[in-house]
């Protein structure tokens, strides 16, 4: 799903636009110049789909040589050692983020909970992959006409990041979980999930500059993607948790 001339959506699940797997999450890759840039990868589940959903647009995924995480949810970083099977991708994360993929850590996942719960198959098998590229604050990857910033965005757990991604004069944050259409957040029972932390990324959001908004499920938005951001500051502002997602 072609968005603008170097940005696709190439995968989502039943929390978007059913491109792919039910459980996967929003997967953006961006046309570098230089080779193809994708954020998350879903669950694996949904690999054939993905790749069917490049080639119509006309996209070698050969090509597809990075992956950055945002975090190691199955539905986002469950997918990473499927993308390495099938190319030589570089993969990037945060500090947890690469520890917990690097090791397939269902427990720091919550997997045996979500299992349980039916967020995931009961047979759904979280695979290891190596993180080539470990993350700290403020970290900026070059590659081709992107430039790539790391952002730890804690809250909905408790290595999540964001990227901040510029282009030219265009400005994208890739958000993953952190915040999403309408200002709406996702917490949930686990371990790491915190909404203090939570608050405190979304003020933190507030404070930078960018253009388009794209998060990890529902729509996206390509101008004023702030808008969402502020309309969670409004709630916040009154001492309120902004709205979950339904």
């Amino acid at each position: 799903m072609r968005i603008e001339s170097d940005l696709y959506l190439v995968g989502s699940g039943n929390m978007g636009f059913s491109l792919t797997d039910g459980f996967d999450c929003n997967i953006f890759l961006f046309d570098s110049g230089d080779g193809y840039v994708m954020f998350d990868a879903g669950t694996g589940m949904g690999m054939d789909a993905i790749w069917a959903v490049c080639r119509q647009e006309g996209i070698d995924p050969n090509r597809i040589d990075h992956l950055f995480l945002t975090h190691a949810h199955g539905d986002h970083g469950g997918g990473a050692a499927h993308v390495r099977d099938r190319t030589a991708v570089t993969v990037y994360a945060g500090a947890d983020t690469a520890r917990i993929v690097t090791a397939g850590d269902d427990d720091a996942v919550s997997l045996p909970a979500a299992r349980a719960a039916g967020v995931y198959p009961a047979d759904y098998v979280y695979r290891a992959c190596t993180v080539d590229n470990v993350l700290a604050t403020g970290d900026r990857v070059e590659i081709g006409a992107l430039t790539v910033e790391y952002v730890p965005t804690p809250g909905h757990s408790h290595d999540h990041g964001s990227y901040l991604v510029t282009r030219g004069d265009r400005r994208y944050l890739v958000a993953g979980d952190a915040i999403f259409h309408g200002g709406r957040i996702v917490l949930q029972h686990t371990w790491d999930c915190s909404v203090p932390q939570s608050i405190t990324t979304i003020q933190h959001l507030a404070g930078l500059d960018f253009d388009a908004l794209l998060p990890g499920h529902l729509s996206f938005s390509m101008h004023n993607g702030k808008r969402h951001i502020e309309t969670a500051m409004s709630v916040i502002a009154k001492l309120g948790c902004p709205p979950m997602l339904a």
